[in-house]
């Protein structure tokens, strides 16, 4: 890329043009660059009703409104397109593919780019500037659905085809460094799911550990809390299966607490709340430990306790998500129960339910081993984080032209 001191910082909104610009309806953009419609530069097409020659592992991709992609027996076209959602999930998914594919009715095919344009360029011109566009042609506020019309009309600043060409092999490197990241994470995540359950209960033993594990009660290794809020803390958190305590405002995108907090259960760091809630992944609800706040405040709808010192608070953390309550929630919720949309738990029986535990010392190794697993996949994503800021930094730059590449 070419960025030296020669080469000028544009701003869309600057009125002075340098050198080498233009101004332009959509902006200041390089001077060899032109401003088509997609309309132009494309064949545009909807797909046909599902495919009714749908098979399980079949030969080529059928692409339907969501992110699932299935497989079939035939193929309506061969070549390079884009593919986006014509209804649901606006601006959000786009596929490029260069082969052999089918495609659902309520799906657009973006294909046969004259000879100046690189389908690949597009796809990546996509995913920063879409959703303006096709929100700027339309006469609502927000796209629930996209028209042929208005999207035939999007406005798509072009480069040369070399430089698009370029542009799209330097974002295809992100893209691949992305997708290696996340197969990794992948794999590590189904790594550290296998050991925890090896290891937390008891099939595969950590050297110099070999005492029988103890069944013991909930009630015996915890008491519950029930403080309120007298001191009225106004931290009021819920909890998310996926997040763990999150602010009632970040997660809700509101206070829903009463405007009255006395009422409500005063958590200190490092106690633990059940949510009864059904949440995706968590069947019988959630136990979750607080950490990210010193105080917070919870509904009493919540189950909340604390661990005796003789329970390392680590080890119940991994103990807890990995499902090991699961199937003994099943056993004492009440059929046809669900007050408040929640689980019908007794207190009673959610304080006896039944688990096996080891050793203090063995739960602290234990849960150091799962610690270190841990650290390594945070590692991973926050890479991945890094490399997708990376690339979002780039497409910015890139594709409006503040920054040139050299296409030598």
């Amino acid at each position: 890329m070419n960025n030296n001191d020669t080469t000028p910082t544009i701003s869309h909104n600057n009125r002075q043009v340098p050198n080498g610009y233009k101004k332009t309806a959509i902006g200041i953009i390089p001077s060899d660059w032109k401003i088509m419609t997609l309309g132009e530069l494309s064949d545009i097409k909807t797909g046909k009703k599902d495919n009714q020659n749908k098979v399980d592992d079949g030969l080529y991709p059928f692409f339907v409104r969501s992110k699932n992609i299935e497989r079939i027996n035939s193929y309506s076209y061969d070549g390079e397109a884009i593919l986006i959602p014509g209804e649901g999930n606006i601006g959000e998914i786009f596929h490029y593919i260069n082969g052999k594919f089918d495609y659902h009715q309520r799906v657009y095919k973006i294909s046969d780019f004259t000879d100046e344009t690189t389908g690949k360029f597009i796809f990546y011109y996509f995913q920063v500037f879409f959703l303006k566009e096709t929100i700027r042609h339309s006469v609502k506020a927000t796209v629930d659905s996209l028209r042929l019309p208005t999207f035939t009309e999007m406005v798509i600043h072009l480069p040369p085809l070399s430089e698009q060409q370029k542009i799209a092999e330097i974002l295809s490197t992100w893209d691949d460094a992305i997708n290696t990241c996340k197969k990794t994470i992948d794999t590590i995540k189904d790594r550290n799911k296998g050991l925890a359950q090896q290891l937390l209960s008891g099939k595969i033993r950590l050297n110099r550990f070999s005492v029988k594990w103890n069944k013991t009660e909930l009630g015996k290794i915890s008491k519950r809390v029930t403080t309120k809020n007298e001191e009225l803390n106004d931290t009021v958190v819920t909890i998310s299966a996926q997040r763990g305590f999150i602010l009632q405002e970040d997660f809700f995108n509101k206070r829903v607490a009463s405007d009255t907090l006395s009422g409500y259960f005063l958590l200190k760091k490092g106690q633990f709340a059940y949510n009864k809630s059904y949440s995706n992944g968590y069947p019988m609800g959630a136990f979750k430990r607080l950490n990210n706040f010193e105080k917070a405040v919870v509904t009493t709808l919540y189950i909340c306790f604390e661990l005796l010192e003789n329970v390392n608070s680590d080890f119940m953390v991994h103990y807890f998500e990995n499902g090991f309550m699961t199937n003994k929630l099943m056993k004492v919720a009440k059929e046809g129960g669900r007050a408040h949309g929640l689980l019908n738990i007794g207190l009673d029986d959610f304080m006896n339910l039944e688990l096996t535990i080891p050793s203090f010392e063995e739960q602290t190794a234990i849960a150091q081993v799962l610690e270190t697993a841990d650290q390594e996949l945070k590692s991973y994503e926050a890479k991945l984080e890094a490399l997708q800021l990376q690339k979002k930094g780039l497409m910015q730059q890139l594709l409006t032209g503040k920054i040139r590449v050299n296409v030598n």
